[in-house]
């Protein structure tokens, strides 16, 4: 590993992780806000008013009367499916594809770093964007939890809640760096990157619509990510959570291999 050009990459790619970050924060605010111990039910009475079609399609069908299913169902129903994902997208291609596209990647060639201890750095570095987003916001909403509603948070659920997104998000990351390091122009690294996670979410908003679609979300790879089913204590969830580091292993490790055998002009 390259400690020069991992700390490269936290310089060029700190902004659009704050910017995330703290979006996904503030949402994460307003919906713990919005619960209320008391009244939660009405809430929920209020969403069967929306049409059925739109509240499936958003996962917002299954919300509970505890704080831990109320933001299991509000942040990590849909909205954890969208802001990890811009910034997973946008990480992994600057961290190959962008620099392959704009020759900076035969300067890097150029340096005494072998190939595999270049790719291996930028693996490294786009697991830790993302896990560094899971550990941030994870800690940030027990603490705002904690203050207003005290003891009214299962933590230890919570945090493997986050560390089930977490390894969703390991998944979803190896399929851009994989694209990264196959693509020969930036537009097919984008295009791949942005294309399949984007895909996967409109099959699963698809599949969530009505009885007669529901098929169409089990092509879906955010279909082996049921929050409510980790809650509930289900094997389904953690046979997930294998499944999500195991695909995360073969993409990255593809993609490293891939990295290493390919024709780039230095």
């Amino acid at each position: 590993m390259s400690w020069t050009l991992f700390k490269a990459n936290i310089k060029n790619n700190r902004l659009i992780w704050i910017i995330m970050t703290s979006i996904f924060s503030m949402y994460l605010i307003i919906i713990v806000s919005m619960y209320d111990p008391d009244g939660a039910e009405v809430l929920n009475e209020m969403l069967k008013t929306l049409p059925e079609g739109l509240v499936n399609a958003l996962g917002f069908n299954e919300m509970g009367t505890t704080l831990l299913t109320f933001i299991a169902g509000y942040i990590y129903g849909f909205l954890v499916l969208l802001f990890p994902m811009v910034l997973s997208i946008i990480i992994n291609h600057r961290i190959i594809g962008s620099l392959i596209d704009k020759g900076s990647m035969a300067f890097l060639l150029s340096t005494p770093n072998s190939r595999i201890r270049i790719a291996v750095t930028q693996a490294l570095f786009s697991l830790f964007s993302i896990t560094m987003l899971f550990l941030f916001s994870t800690i940030f909403s027990i603490i705002i939890s904690g203050a207003m509603f005290p003891g009214l948070l299962d933590i230890g659920t919570f945090i493997l809640i986050n560390i089930y997104a977490l390894l969703m998000y390991y998944a979803i990351g190896g399929i851009g760096f994989l694209a990264s390091c196959i693509s020969t122009e930036s537009k097919y690294s984008l295009g791949l990157g942005i294309g399949i996670p984007v895909g996967f979410l409109l099959l699963q908003m698809l599949g969530g619509v009505g009885e007669k679609l529901s098929w169409i979300g089990n092509f879906s790879l955010y279909t082996l990510f049921d929050p409510n089913k980790l809650i509930e204590g289900e094997p389904f969830a953690f046979i997930g959570m294998a499944l999500f580091l195991l695909i995360a292993i073969v993409l990255y490790g593809a993609g490293i291999a891939i990295f290493n055998k390919r024709d780039l002009s230095v």
